[in-house]
């Protein structure tokens, strides 16, 4: 009879021992999803500003769109005037003027349709790079979801109270994916 007590009273032993390298194998797991948590989430921060400077980035290329746009106008205006000076008085203090500001007009033009191909380069660049931060951190979350969410080492840290006191004890921590069941 003491034997069979020693003998089960090893197997509780064995039971516990067993019990408590889970349960510390369970908390690991959790610190270890909180920390890719945090990570996704500066990840998901920089995304969303890399979103918002590609946006402004595609702002000002249409400002020097409506720029060069602008500039035609008034070109076209000041062709009307020099058509005007041709029939009337060519060699005036007035029409050179108007020749003058014309040519800086089609400067401008220019420049601004430089500028223009330079900025719709940049956007082309940025979205680029957005579409490749986007696609990595949505590879990277499914990961995550799959590994700290939807797996059984997950729902087993839930259920146990050791390891979900000793991973999801800050209210932080309580809020996240990985402390929560869905």
């Amino acid at each position: 009879m003491r034997r069979q007590l020693v003998q089960f009273g090893i197997f509780l032993t064995g039971l516990t021992t067993l019990s408590l390298a889970h349960s510390s194998d369970l908390i690991a797991f959790g610190k270890e999803c909180l920390a890719k948590e945090e990570r996704l989430k500066a990840a998901k921060d920089e995304l969303d500003a890399l979103s918002l400077s590609t946006h402004r980035t595609q702002g000002q290329t249409h400002h020097a769109r409506n720029d060069v746009d602008l500039y035609q106008e008034e070109k076209a205006e000041l062709e009307a005037i020099i058509a005007d000076c041709a029939a009337t008085d060519p060699n005036s203090a007035y029409c050179h003027q108007i020749r003058y500001q014309y040519n800086e007009i089609n400067y401008l033009i220019q420049r601004a349709k430089e500028e223009s191909i330079k900025e719709i380069e940049d956007v082309d660049h940025a979205y680029i790079e957005y579409d490749l931060v986007r696609i990595d951190f949505n590879e990277q979350y499914e990961a995550f979801i799959a590994y700290c969410r939807n797996s059984d080492a997950h729902y087993a840290l839930l259920q146990s109270p050791t390891a979900y006191a000793a991973v999801c004890s800050n209210e932080n921590a309580k809020r996240s994916i990985t402390c929560s069941l869905f």
